[in-house]
This record gives C-alpha cells, sequence and structure tokens, in this order.
C-alpha cells in the first residue's frame, strides 16, 4: 500500500523553505534597521585575519529586511538599494588609530552590495563607520566588531616564525660580510707584505750593484798598479 503525502504538507515545507533562504542574512554580519532602509555589515572574508586583504562587505536593501533570489544560479538581493557608492563613504578605525577612509566600490553582479578594500594589521575590535545621504535621507552610522555583531580580526598562526627566519638570514648576512672583508684584509695585508719584500730585495739589489761599481775601479787600479810593478822589475834586470 502506497503511503499518500498530502499536497498542502508539501506546499508548506516549500514555503518554509523558501522564506528561510530569502530572509537568511550572510552569517558574522550584523543587521540593522536604519530608516527606510536594511543595513547588513561585517568582513567580506570571515573569519578575517590579521595582515590578509579583507574588506568592509555592506548589504543595503529597501524596507525592513534584505530578501533574496536566485538569478543566473547566484543568490542577490532582490530588494537592493543600487549606486550608493555615489552618496556614502566609508571609514574604518580600530582602538585610538585615526580613521582610514575607504572609497566604497559596487560588487560585479551583486546588486545592493558594496566593498571596501583594506589590509587589517592588528587583532581586535574594528569600527566601519558609513555616512553620507541615501535618496536624500542622512547616513551615519557606526558598526563595530563583537560577540554580538560581527566577527573580529583574529591572529593566523605562521610557520615558520618570520621572526627566527629574519634573524637567521640577517646573522648569515652579517656573518658573510665579515668573512668578505676579513678576505679583503688579508689580501690587502699579503699584497702589502709582497711589495715591502719587494721594496726590500730592489734596494739590496741596488746596494750591490753600487758596491759592485764601487769595487771595479779600485780592483782596475790595483790590477794597473801591479802591472806597473811587474814591467819595473823587469826593466831592473
Amino acid at each position: 500500500m502506497k503511503r499518500v503525502i498530502p499536497i498542502g504538507l508539501v506546499a508548506l515545507v516549500a514555503a518554509l523553505l523558501a522564506t528561510f533562504f530569502t530572509v537568511l542574512p550572510a552569517s558574522a554580519h550584523e543587521v540593522r534597521n536604519v530608516g527606510k532602509y536594511t543595513f547588513v555589515v561585517g568582513f567580506l572574508n570571515e573569519p578575517a585575519y590579521a595582515n590578509l586583504q579583507n574588506s568592509i562587505d555592506l548589504t543595503i536593501c529597501q524596507g525592513k529586511e534584505c530578501t533574496y533570489t536566485v538569478k543566473d544560479g547566484s543568490r542577490v538581493v532582490a530588494n537592493p538599494v543600487n549606486d550608493a557608492d555615489k552618496t556614502l563613504k566609508a571609514e574604518v578605525s580600530i582602538g585610538a588609530s585615526a580613521p582610514l577612509n575607504l572609497p566604497l566600490a559596487p560588487r560585479w553582479a551583486n546588486p545592493g552590495k558594496y566593498a571596501s578594500y583594506f589590509i587589517p594589521t592588528k587583532t581586535g575590535a574594528y569600527t566601519f563607520h558609513i555616512s553620507g545621504t541615501l535618496n536624500g535621507d542622512k547616513i551615519d552610522e557606526k558598526f563595530t566588531s563583537g560577540p554580538n555583531t560581527f566577527g573580529e580580526v583574529e591572529a593566523i598562526t605562521s610557520y615558520p616564525s618570520a621572526t627566527a627566519s629574519g634573524q637567521n638570514q640577517s646573522g648569515a648576512d652579517t656573518a658573510a660580510l665579515q668573512s668578505q672583508i676579513k678576505e679583503a684584509r688579508d689580501s690587502a695585508s699579503s699584497a702589502t707584505t709582497f711589495g715591502i719584500i719587494g721594496i726590500v730585495v730592489g734596494a739590496l739589489g741596488l746596494l750591490a750593484a753600487g758596491f759592485a761599481l764601487t769595487r771595479k775601479p779600485q780592483a782596475q787600479a790595483a790590477s794597473e798598479k801591479a802591472a806597473q810593478k811587474d814591467t819595473a822589475d823587469s826593466l831592473r834586470g
């Protein structure tokens, strides 16, 4: 016997699923009603890590909630506020640091969604300040990360340690430089030593030549004198 599922039950489940997927906001984002608009704010990449590129993820919808639909296989906002980047601006800040002005840019093929890219360099709670106007309505809202809003920036584990690696590399570079300096000094010292030896040898050579030159006339004179004596002795018979 086949069990027949009531058509009404199927329709109810389908309706509940459709409602769930059309109003479900992005995870770890703050949803806030701002006048006649709904703002959904958080980090574009979650979890957010220090020293990695990220962005403000801003969605602006008409009415009291954002509804979603499927277009070209992608989930998109069904009630977006477009062109908000032309009249709104964004700032990001942390602690006592001076705020950083960021331009808002529409995200391609995502109506009502905007991004402002930056690299968070510290861990902790960040504040996104959105200000300006929307269709003549003044907007001045601050969104701060935290347990009840959106995720804070976290530290990411790095390996190997950049500090240790940098110190090792620095030590290796210093040792190599010291070795090069020592080799240069040794080469210079050797060159100086050989130069001194060359000078000494040259000087000794000059002295020897001079001595030889001074001895030659004396030896020649003695030889001539001996010859003259032999001649005189032979004449005396």
